[in-house]
């Protein structure tokens, strides 16, 4: 793949992340108004950036490698939030990784950390759908666009699956493996929560998991 085609790759992943970012802060600020609280949107995008990376590191780990290309990608989009840092934190230091150490582990060593991110990050991706999910639920109008409730989720979910689908082609041909396992991720990370709030589950307050 020639040079300026992964700089498109890289420009369109990046104009899907702003328009996911751009809905994330307005849902924030729609919450915040109907139910007056204050409510921290750079905890929110921090979250989203966490469950994005994992996404994309389940997607650059499928084909078997993780260049360097696909660790530069996944990097970008670590604006408000890391998730290895997160998990440095949330092991007390036991695991300690960069972008650049995941390419060297074993395959079986990657394979259970892929297998165990859903678990790692679940606490956080509830607490990231709190908030979002209460105004997708109760507010029927996005600018000029009306919406119903799941419009929010959808929007988001497809700006990820966007994201994922160019880094699945960033060093290769994406492949269905890759792209399955993006979407599979992007489900097991935030889409259950937020349908099982939408079904009817009481909505909590969006605070920050401990």
């Amino acid at each position: 793949m020639e040079e300026y085609d992964r700089q498109d790759i890289f420009d369109k992943a990046a104009q899907a992340y702003d328009h996911a970012e751009a809905t994330i802060k307005a849902m924030d600020d729609v919450f915040q108004n109907v139910t007056g609280n204050n409510y921290d949107a750079s905890l929110t995008l921090a979250q989203f950036d966490m469950i994005l990376q994992g996404v994309l590191l389940s997607v650059a780990c499928a084909d078997g490698t993780f260049d360097v290309l696909e660790q530069d990608f996944i990097r970008q989009f670590a604006m408000h939030g890391d998730l290895l840092e997160y998990i440095r934190s949330d092991s007390n230091g036991e695991v300690d990784l960069t972008w650049d150490a995941i390419a060297d582990l074993p395959d079986e060593l990657v394979s259970t950390i892929l297998q165990v991110l859903p678990s790692v990050l679940d606490d956080q991706c509830e607490s990231f759908v709190y908030p979002l999910a209460a105004v997708d639920f109760s507010y029927s109008q996005y600018g000029s666009v009306i919406t119903t409730p799941g419009d929010f989720l959808k929007s988001i979910e497809s700006d990820m699956i966007q994201i994922a689908g160019l880094l699945a082609f960033v060093d290769s041909e994406g492949t269905d493996e890759e792209i399955n396992a993006a979407v599979q991720m992007i489900y097991e990370l935030e889409g259950k929560h937020w349908r099982d709030l939408l079904s009817g589950r009481a909505l909590g307050s969006g605070q920050e998991k401990q």
